[in-house]
């Protein structure tokens, strides 16, 4: 491509001489980000496909040229997924893209780069260093769908020179918000409910969000599904046994919030166990699923006891999977499990005869215990959850236990909170 024609692309792309529809804004991410503004690092933003990482760009960089007044023209965003840039994106490339922008606008004081999907170019992350290390009057933005975007593979060159964040799909607040829906969220009426029922079975992605028609939903999430596994698994890890992948995916999404290891899985599909861990590292890594760890102060015991399996979103899950209603409480244990992630919190799980679902260190000092439940009419499952939380309570002697539920009605218990999940969701 010549300058002319790299202009004309990236034009299409950029607020230099049009408007541009960034869509309804995500105060939570934004506020942090706009902190970051002010910090001479690069700031990576990562997270699953679709989750809204280059709507979140695209609010950004208006709220720089409208509220802080930043000429368009020291803006610069690069979507490295524009179908005319092809494929075989590299270094010299991208430097060739910002040497453009640079001759034919001429901007005058800061700049302000973007960088969408960087995974994309080959050593990109020397670009970026080096502009960083000569202090160029420049604030950086990077985003990727792969958690390793700024790990492993280059963390010696990024170390102490980035702050992260990770963008998720819509919070049970941004869900309702992105549908203009007005609570009291200390009034739980039909309604909220009805609401809490729709993004359980079709999760929080923005776009899926929006979209009114249930049909395409499912035809969207498909879609998406398909993408992940195909761009940010088969393809960027150059896997040819497509079928293992396939196999073992689908059956995690049908047993979300369950306890999974590789050496159950090798009994049951004849794939070796070191396969299925390196394959749960690449689900891992593109988002697809997240993992809780047996808590135990010995890391050994850590590392050598199953993991709970939880999908980055229910919708993604529900539309691979057609599992819904019989599975109601573990994808509400999944959607408790998302929330945590979203506070920043990294929840554990741990079993001694009886199972606690999520279980909350701070430091070194375990301080909450939560179990989940649909519902409290079920005496038996009551009974269940309040012995298995008294049981943790015993062995984490300064832990608060809590116990979130859809339905039902509470018991007065000195050692156990219960929370319904919108109070949970809405606090």
């Amino acid at each position: 491509m010549d300058i002319s024609e790299i202009i004309k692309t990236l034009d299409k792309w950029n607020f230099w001489n049009q408007k541009i529809d960034t869509g309804i804004r995500r105060q939570f991410y934004l506020d942090e980000l706009n902190r970051y503004l002010k910090m001479p690092e690069i700031v990576a933003l990562t997270g699953v496909r679709r989750s809204g990482k280059s709507t979140i760009i695209l609010q950004i960089i208006e709220g720089l040229i409208q509220n802080k007044k930043v000429n368009p023209k020291n803006t610069l965003y690069i979507n490295f997924e524009e179908p005319s840039f092809g494929g075989g994106l590299n270094l010299e490339l991208l430097i060739k893209f910002f040497d453009a922008y640079l001759e034919f606008y001429n901007p005058k004081g800061k700049i302000y780069l973007f960088l969408d999907e960087v995974q994309l170019v080959k050593n990109w992350e020397k670009f970026v260093v080096s502009l960083y290390d000569r202090k160029a009057n420049i604030k950086i933005f990077v985003t990727g769908s792969s958690s390793k975007l700024l790990q492993n593979e280059i963390s010696t060159l990024l170390s102490g020179r980035y702050v992260s964040k990770t963008i998720y799909p819509l919070s049970f607040k941004e869900f309702l918000n992105f549908k203009k829906i007005e609570y009291n969220p200390l009034v739980k009426t039909p309604k909220l409910y009805n609401q809490l029922r729709e993004y359980i079975e079709f999760g929080g992605f923005p776009r899926i969000v929006l979209e009114k028609n249930k049909h395409n939903k499912r035809v969207l999430l498909a879609e998406y599904f398909n993408s992940i596994v195909e761009r940010d698994i088969l393809l960027r890890h150059q896997i040819k046994n497509i079928k293992d992948i396939r196999e073992i995916i689908s059956f995690v999404f049908s047993n979300v919030s369950k306890q999974t290891s590789s050496y159950k899985l090798e009994k049951n599909f004849g794939i070796s166990s070191q396969n299925i861990r390196r394959y749960f590292e690449y689900f891992n890594e593109a988002f697809l699923l997240q993992f809780a760890s047996f808590f135990s102060f010995s890391v050994k015991k850590q590392i050598y006891n199953p993991q709970k399996i939880f999908s980055i979103d229910t919708g993604l899950r529900n539309a691979v999977s057609f599992k819904f209603g019989n599975d109601i409480g573990k994808l509400l244990e999944n959607i408790v499990f998302m929330e945590f992630l979203r506070k920043k919190e990294q929840p554990y799980y741990w079993e001694n005869g009886t199972e606690i679902d999520f279980l909350i260190r701070k430091g070194y000092q375990v301080s909450e215990l939560f179990n989940v439940c649909y519902s409290l009419e079920d005496k038996q499952t009551l009974d269940r959850e309040i012995k298995s939380l008294e049981k943790g309570i015993t062995e984490f002697e300064k832990s608060k236990a809590k116990l979130i539920y859809w339905e039902g009605q509470t018991i007065k218990h000195s050692g156990i909170k219960f929370v319904n999940i919108l109070d949970f969701l809405l606090g």
